[in-house]
Parts: structure tokens; C-alpha cells; sequence
């Protein structure tokens, strides 16, 4: 066999899945989900029945009122993201619907180690602010609590349009042994923006 043909068929086992990581970095209009091909504008329903359950599932909803000389209109969103962690010799997906409908996919670089009771989170030194939720979890693991707090607005105007911007604020808090502090972590719409420690009973 020429050294040419050797390359074409041995190369090939190489080559292919590290062209596919190149293809399928970032975000994707379709991508392959158990052999089976998940597509933008999907619903939520059909890419339960390709993918099955999410290792992560998270909701939210941000509302944005817009009033002007015209009068006031109100769009509400609700936004689900479900993200297939496989472990770490597989990458990431996440899925994200608006209102029932999918609207983006992307990857999030390989799984993680399925052990959460291994300290990936080096103790709180991880975590930032910027991280997305699929981030910190792929991070740091399973939170021990979560908890929803409520909602931040944000009110902005320009050319005569003042809106109205109504984000949910919830909170994930991760310990990391009897004898360590904890850590808190604050996101707005589903991106961290403070991470304080906590100091927990022995």
C-alpha cells in the first residue's frame, strides 16, 4: 500500500471527529441527538422524543413593556434551556426554546466527570461572574439548593421609547464539606453576576 492510501484509510478514524468538534463548536442551526438530527423550530415535545431528559433543565421569563406616543406593548418570553451532559468524553448540548419553540443550540465544550461529590469547583476559586448556568454546572456541579428570588427591572429610554425590562434573579449555593464555607452564586437572566461566601454550621 502507497503511503498515500495509508493516510487516506488511517487517517480517517483521526480525522473525521476532529473535523466534526470544529463543526459543531459554538452554535449550530442542527445537530445530531442520539442519531437522531434536532432542528431549529423544533418543539420542546420533539426534541424530548429524540434526546430524552436533560441533565439540566432551567426556566425563565423576561418580560419587556415598551411605551411611546403610540401607547404600551408588552412581550413576555418564556425561555427553557435544556442541556444533555454525556460526560467528558462527549460535548455538551444545550437547547434553548422560546416560548415552546427552539430558537438556538449550541455546544458547551466536553461533559464533565459524573462523580459530583469530587470538588471540581476548587473550592469556590471556579466560579465567575459572566458564567452562564450550564457553566457553573459543568464547573461546579450540582448546586446543594436553588432558589428563585424574584425579579430585577431595568428601565432605559431612547428616541422617545422608554422601556421596561423585567428580569428573573435567582440564586445557586454550593458547599464543599462539613469543614469549608460555601458560596453563593446570583444570576440575572441566567448569567452569574455575584458570587459571596457562606458560612455554614458545622
Amino acid at each position: 500500500m502507497e503511503r498515500s492510501d495509508a493516510f487516506k484509510y488511517f487517517g480517517l478514524p483521526v480525522t473525521i471527529p476532529f473535523l466534526l468538534h470544529l463543526l459543531l463548536a459554538g452554535s449550530a442551526m442542527a445537530l445530531p441527538c442520539k442519531g437522531e438530527t434536532v432542528n431549529i423550530s423544533e418543539t420542546m415535545n420533539q426534541v424530548a422524543a429524540k434526546c430524552g431528559e436533560a441533565a439540566l433543565k432551567e426556566q425563565r421569563v423576561v418580560t419587556v413593556e415598551e411605551k411611546d406616543e403610540s401607547g404600551t406593548r408588552r412581550t413576555t418570553t418564556t425561555i427553557d434551556e435544556w442541556s444533555y451532559d454525556s460526560g467528558p468524553e462527549e460535548l455538551v448540548q444545550t437547547y434553548r426554546f422560546e416560548n415552546g419553540i427552539l430558537a438556538q443550540i449550541s455546544n458547551n465544550g466536553y461533559g464533565s466527570v459524573r462523580d459530583f461529590s469530587v470538588d471540581r469547583c476548587r473550592n469556590g476559586e471556579a466560579l465567575a461572574v459572566g458564567d452562564s448556568l450550564i457553566e457553573t454546572y459543568l464547573k461546579c456541579g450540582v448546586p446543594i439548593a436553588k432558589e428563585k428570588l424574584g425579579n430585577k427591572t431595568i428601565e432605559t429610554e431612547s428616541d422617545g421609547v422608554k422601556r421596561r425590562t423585567i428580569l428573573p434573579v435567582a440564586e445557586w449555593t454550593y458547599r464543599y464539606g462539613p469543614n469549608a464555607p460555601g458560596y453563593t452564586v446570583t444570576f440575572e437572566n441566567g448569567l452569574a453576576t455575584g458570587i459571596r461566601m457562606r458560612e455554614f454550621g458545622k
